[in-house]
């Protein structure tokens, strides 16, 4: 990262809306079943760090919020997304979460972390929040889409956040941007565990770059 493009911490929103979309492009697994999450889950102990994300249905009331209906999980490959409500947490989900030797790596995990624990308990092993080591740092804006800004120079759309996720049928849509949120992680987690640099902003785009 050159020092020199960032002459402040925060990134301007002219200059994230500047960047090109960056999409998750691999195969994506739907688990809607235990039997499908053991048949596809077991894949992913073969790895030593995967991406996690969690969607819930939205809500537009002061003061009402769902469960989780939807957690992502991610390789550099493929995506799976498992439909909670449908599942609940599977043994073979726990003993994921539970592994010492597979590295979680989300964005702003906590709540996510307490929402899967009050469906089932269990004792979260090597979890690795991007938003508590970017703070670490200095950086301000936490969130996947500035961090994926910052360090990978593109950006990630949140034009499905608040759709239905509880939905037994998610649109392609869904899936795609589900998918892209548990995959960014694992492209962002190097770059930033390695850069000790200071942060500041770089030049917005041009309209007609």
């Amino acid at each position: 990262m050159n020092d020199d493009l960032f002459p402040t911490n925060r990134l301007s929103s002219q200059h994230i809306n500047s960047l090109p979309i960056i999409r998750f492009k691999g195969e994506i697994i739907m688990i809607n079943t235990p039997e499908k999450a053991d048949e596809h889950l077991s894949r992913l102990f073969q790895h030593p760090a995967i991406g996690f994300d969690t969607e819930s249905r939205p809500s537009f009331k002061k003061g009402i919020t769902y469960p989780l209906a939807i957690v992502q999980l991610a390789t550099h490959e493929t995506a799976y997304l498992l439909q909670i409500e449908k599942i609940r947490v599977p043994d073979i989900l726990v003993d994921l979460f539970c592994n010492r030797k597979i590295k979680k790596i989300g964005i702003g995990i906590k709540n996510d972390l307490e929402k899967l624990q009050s469906i089932r308990p269990f004792i979260p092993n090597d979890f690795i929040d991007l938003s508590a080591i970017a703070t670490r740092k200095g950086i301000i804006q936490v969130g996947a889409r500035a961090l994926s800004a910052r360090y990978l120079e593109h950006r990630v759309t949140k034009n499905a956040q608040r759709s239905n996720w509880s939905n037994s049928n998610l649109s392609e849509k869904q899936k795609i941007y589900a998918a892209t949120d548990a995959w960014i992680c694992l492209q962002i987690y190097p770059l930033l565990i390695e850069d000790p640099s200071d942060y500041r902003q770089p030049e917005a785009r041009s309209s007609d770059s």
